[in-house]
């Protein structure tokens, strides 16, 4: 992937799956922004490119992208659930009303662990992290589904039949 012509469309592919992600009125479509941003992506990168894309390289394009669109999804999504969680309402205690609001049902023992493992420190951060790598690995499949997806309906050219076609000098006069 030493193309320095994936940037710019992975770029563009990556803002548009990690914002439209990260509104939550935007995203009722679910995973729909992620492959639409593979998608962009191969589209951008197929009409800018001088030689036929191979499905190989949209999705090394897609895991790019995939990975463009979590950080941008991440930075997005920070400031947004810092104004929607309420002032003095932590991660933890949000966790803590999911555990009340379980079945009666559930072995106390099992709430009783869950209890602690959410008093202990660093508690929060596990489940950030955890989060971090789950969204990574969802975008970065998607968006090689969309670039790959997006390379098979963009792609025109055949594979060997390239649009550039060198120059040669004329074969030099033969002596007899």
């Amino acid at each position: 992937m030493n193309d320095e012509r994936m940037l710019k469309p992975a770029l563009i592919g990556g803002v548009l799956l990690g914002v439209l992600s990260a509104l939550p009125l935007v995203n009722c479509l679910c995973c729909a922004w992620v492959i639409a941003g593979g998608v962009l992506a191969a589209y951008l990168y197929v009409k800018d490119s001088p030689a036929p894309v191979t499905l190989g390289r949209g999705v090394g394009l897609g895991l790019f992208t995939g990975v463009l669109g979590t950080v941008v999804f991440t930075l997005f999504s920070i400031p947004l659930y810092l104004l929607s969680a309420g002032p003095g309402s932590s991660l933890s205690d949000q966790m803590k009303e999911s555990i009340d609001r379980m079945p009666s049902n559930m072995p106390p023992e099992t709430r009783r662990m869950l209890e602690e493992f959410l008093t202990r420190e660093g508690a929060e951060v596990y489940f950030i992290v955890m989060g971090l790598i789950f969204t990574l690995v969802i975008f970065c499949l998607l968006a090689m589904l969309g670039s790959a997806v997006g390379v098979a309906l963009f792609e025109k050219r055949k594979p060997g039949n390239s649009t550039y076609q060198p120059t040669l000098p004329p074969p030099p006069p033969v002596d007899q």
